[in-house]
């Protein structure tokens, strides 16, 4: 075939290709409407809420995900009276993981025992908008916390959590059922959010446990909050922990637990002040209580913004934790107002310790 030939076909097959499409019929359309509709739903609740003033009410929401995939979402609680809300009632704030199917949501609601008599409507709703703070705008506590975590792990990103309410599940049906007392179910839970939401935004990937391990070198940081899982036999366990470059962070009174035996709130009956059997990795040998104001002693310690001098917390109590008798390599952070230390790094080994004594949940 010539090549004016070849061109006369292209160019017929392209007229006729062009007046089908121009004299051919016109399609049908139709409109539809499409709806891509919200998959959490709160199913109906048929209790009514009666408590008083000074008291503290669990209660539980059921929610339906009709979605294939799980979400992270959180319950907002809204009064019809906004003013009391604010002055008076105070709801949990937990972060919940909301499966396909039903899920049951464990909160609480606290009144203040100085609130006044009333009727209220109560509307609850869910939201996958999780709006996370800037780091910044956290308690001052919690931000010293998330730099502490974040000193201690040296680099690393795998955090194992013994938390309190992981322990409570794990124990107070059964073997732990005379342990205690604990915290309530929904302060515990707030606390174990407001904590695993920190390191996340820190960069750690988060296991939550009840109970300590027999093995901890699969993590790079072990986080000891929840006192009744802590016992004298992990001192050593800790101490080699340690020595191979595994590194801790312990929180509030745990380290009484380390010293004694005791699954109530009171180990001092049994010597839990004196930590002089695990000083050498820890820093301290000396637990006492303060309370009031703690201040930090050093300027912008591990990163953070937090100047000398400053205020980090403030209780009206004198209850609260701290230690005494420290090491010499032991580096200070923060005191409580009367002296005894609220805040501080120690190193062991090839490992790392931070402590911090209380924070705002």
């Amino acid at each position: 075939m010539n090549k004016r030939r070849s061109k006369s076909l292209l160019l017929a097959a392209v007229l006729m290709a062009s007046i089908g499409f121009v004299g051919g019929d016109t399609l049908q359309s139709e409109t539809i409407d499409l709806q891509v509709e919200e998959p959490l739903k709160i199913l109906p609740h048929n209790s009514i809420f009666n408590l008083f003033p000074g008291e503290t009410l669990e209660f539980n929401v059921t929610v339906e995900n009709h979605a294939s995939v799980g979400y992270n979402a959180c319950l907002c609680f809204n009064l019809n009276d906004t003013e009391y809300q604010g002055r008076y009632v105070t709801f949990s704030r937990n972060i919940y993981a909301v499966l396909p199917g039903e899920n049951t949501l464990n909160a609480w609601l606290f009144v203040s025992d100085s609130a006044p008599a009333v009727e209220l409507e109560l509307t609850i709703s869910i939201t996958r908008e999780l709006e996370l703070q800037p780091q910044n705008d956290v308690a001052p506590s919690l931000m010293l916390f998330a730099a502490g975590a974040k000193w201690a792990s040296n680099n690393g990103t795998s955090v194992l959590y013994i938390d309190w309410y992981d322990n409570y599940c794990a124990h107070h049906f059964s073997d732990g059922s005379e342990w205690g007392p604990y915290w309530r179910e929904g302060q515990i839970g707030q606390i174990k959010n407001v904590t695993v939401n920190l390191l996340e935004r820190q960069g750690f990937a988060v296991t939550c446990l009840g109970d300590v391990p027999g093995d901890l070198s699969g993590y790079d940081l072990v986080i000891f909050e929840a006192w009744f899982a802590i016992e004298p036999k992990h001192t050593q366990l800790v101490r080699d922990y340690l020595t191979k470059g595994g590194n801790v962070v312990i929180i509030g009174g745990a380290p009484c637990y380390f010293a004694t035996y005791c699954k109530d709130l009171w180990p001092f009956v049994t010597g839990g002040e004196n930590l002089a059997s695990f000083q050498d990795w820890f820093g301290s040998a000396s637990f006492v209580n303060s309370g009031g104001t703690a201040n930090m002693v050093v300027d912008k310690p591990l990163g953070t913004s937090l100047e000398n001098l400053s205020q980090i917390y403030r209780i009206d109590a004198y209850g609260c934790y701290a230690l005494t008798s420290m090491d010499d390599d032991a580096q200070i952070i923060a005191r409580w107002s009367n002296g005894p230390v609220f805040a501080f790094t120690n190193e062991y080994g090839d490992g790392r310790v931070y402590y911090q004594a209380e924070m705002d949940w």
